[in-house]
């Protein structure tokens, strides 16, 4: 009898083993391409890990608070030529950002693991610069063909980001960096237009060109305060 309960244990956690091992095969996972700076995008690499050839991947992105989607795009390397790989995003209203990457009819990526794709998020200037969780919650692997083999991984894929502090947001019409805006910022302006040089912070319209409009702006800012 405890012969059998053994027998029974063994296949049983050799049958969880095995299943986990085939789950890992499919899978999209992450992959800093970089640290984090508040107040500035970022990178992170979507990397695909797959035992057969796929036709077309899709994969839900959870991204820390403060932390928001902006784009995504295919990476060389992975994909024929011919794939012509082409994405589609959703974010929902708990900002789970859905990518889908399909390629062109009866074309595959093969390759067995790598970079597919590069996401550029937005990290918000007040995000605490420290360590954050970005995962991917679920992702889904359709081989090609019309009986298409679709490999599900609900298991969630975590790393662990770095958010490092970023540069400290300027104040429009601060000219000269003391972090207050006087008449010392009013005269840097008169004394751009007078030299004829197009110092972009002084442009503060944005219309490409520094004038009495920009001068007239550093005045009315001084009168707001």
């Amino acid at each position: 009898m405890k012969k059998r309960i053994l027998l029974s244990l063994v296949s049983f956690f050799a049958m969880t083993t095995m299943w986990a091992s085939l789950v890992d095969a499919y899978q999209i996972y992450l992959a800093p391409a970089s640290n984090g700076k508040t107040g500035a995008t970022a990178e992170l690499t979507l990397n695909m890990k797959n035992k057969t050839a796929i036709a077309t991947w899709k994969c839900e992105l959870v991204l820390p608070e403060g932390v928001t989607f902006e784009s995504v795009e295919a990476i060389d390397g992975r994909y024929p030529a011919e794939y012509a790989p082409e994405f589609n995003t959703t974010t929902d209203a708990n900002g789970v950002v859905t990518i889908i990457c399909e390629g062109e009819e009866g074309v595959a990526i093969t390759g067995t693991d790598g970079a597919v794709a590069k996401v550029t998020v937005k990290i918000a200037s007040d995000v605490t610069p420290g360590e954050y969780i970005v995962k991917i919650a679920s992702s889904q692997l359709t081989e090609p063909g019309e009986s298409a083999k679709i490999h599900n991984n609900t298991k969630a894929v975590e790393l662990t980001w770095t958010i490092e502090q970023g540069e400290e947001p300027g104040i429009k019409g601060d000219l000269n960096g003391d972090k207050k805006v006087d008449i010392a910022d009013a005269v840097s302006i008169l004394n751009v237009m007078a030299e004829g040089t197009n110092d972009p912070k002084a442009d503060l319209n944005d219309d490409g060109k520094v004038d009495i409009a920009d001068f007239v702006t550093v005045l009315n800012i001084m009168a707001e305060q």
